[in-house]
């Protein structure tokens, strides 16, 4: 698949950009058949006979009703009937959902009814469990330029657990992650069929599809650029969409739209980290600037699946979860960023 090019006015509109220029790989995933052999997302992986299938032993986030007394629901109701604003609950009400919180306990989310049904609390808690992982991608650097190749790797496997997890650490609420760099050529008698992974969100469950892969050239975002790019950058009326690529990628720059320029430094050594996948709750592709030029004017609907989210992954509130890797750490140490 080819994205249309940039049109260089928008180039020539921002002298010295150019210069800032760097390759990404943008995956293109579509639904297709897969195998072991393949570059692909959600299919099988070119997984060793002998070697153990990752567990994942972080603690999951399960949400958790919890009765409340009737005494507390009816003073709650009272005490918002005598509201002067509507919108502007009253201190007695403060008093009162303090009250409820504390019954409800830690992870406390809020309360209410379903579908006609009790009112109930509403809390998040962590529980322990040991769930196989899941098979998220397997990349060849054969089929994407940008995959960079540590110790001489040439195949890099991602597998997640597809529950919610509080990761602290990272400031991540999703699936945890799990990178396997290894060298085709030493897997001899694959794994024919990998455990079970029990799903807690069936948007962590990626669609198999078939990789297009296809390298561009994308630029940084504002917060990375010096003065007085940056501020020409910040006046451009579409910046991030006309110079960042959206959607599944390996390689290029991150996009901040949500929480401004964050430092990501290695865990192992505190030097810099570079964005090495993004794993993207959609592709893009309602927008001409990103949509590929062999889907141009094709009916959406004659192609059997959602162009823009073709993985059926959805991460954060239609998000991307960021891969950032240390280039020069033993082993490849790897950190994430949730946007």
């Amino acid at each position: 698949m080819r994205t249309p090019d940039l049109p260089a006015d928008d180039l020539a509109a921002l002298p010295g950009l150019a210069a800032f220029g760097r390759t990404a790989t943008r995956l293109h995933p579509r639904p297709g058949t897969v195998t072991a052999a393949d570059s692909h997302v959600g299919g099988p992986l070119r997984w060793p006979a002998d070697e153990p299938w990752p567990v994942c032993a972080h603690p999951r986030v399960v949400s958790e009703d919890v009765p409340l007394p009737q005494d507390l629901l009816d003073r709650l109701a009272a005490a918002e009937r005598g509201r002067t604003q509507h919108n502007i609950i009253t201190d007695e009400e403060f008093v009162l959902l303090e009250e409820l919180a504390a019954l409800v306990g830690p992870g406390f989310s809020g309360y209410g009814s379903m579908n006609g049904g009790p009112t109930v609390g509403h809390r998040y808690v962590s529980r322990p469990h040991d769930n196989p992982m899941l098979a998220v991608a397997q990349l060849r650097a054969a089929d994407v330029p940008d995959l960079p190749t540590p110790g001489g790797a040439d195949l890099l496997q991602v597998l997640w657990c597809p529950f919610d997890h509080a990761q602290d650490e990272e400031q991540v609420w999703g699936p945890t992650i799990r990178l396997v760099w290894r060298r085709e050529a030493d897997v001899t008698g694959p794994l024919a069929t990998p455990p079970a992974s029990a799903v807690g969100e069936d948007h962590y469950t990626p669609r198999p599809c078939r990789l297009h892969p296809e390298q561009i050239v994308e630029y940084p975002y504002p917060q990375e650029l010096p003065e007085p790019l940056r501020g020409q950058a910040d006046k451009h009326p579409d910046y991030v969409n006309t110079f960042m690529a959206p959607g599944w990628k390996v390689g290029g720059y991150a996009k901040w739209q949500l929480s401004d320029l964050l430092p990501t430094p290695c865990r192992v050594c505190a030097g810099p980290t570079r964005l090495m996948l993004v794993i993207d709750s959609g592709e893009g592709t309602e927008d001409a600037r990103w949509r590929p030029v062999e889907e141009a004017g094709v009916d959406p609907g004659s192609l059997g699946y959602d162009a823009d989210e073709p993985t059926g992954v959805v991460v954060g509130r239609w998000g991307a979860l960021r891969v950032f890797m240390c280039p020069t750490c033993p082993g490849a140490p790897f950190r994430l960023d949730q946007q």
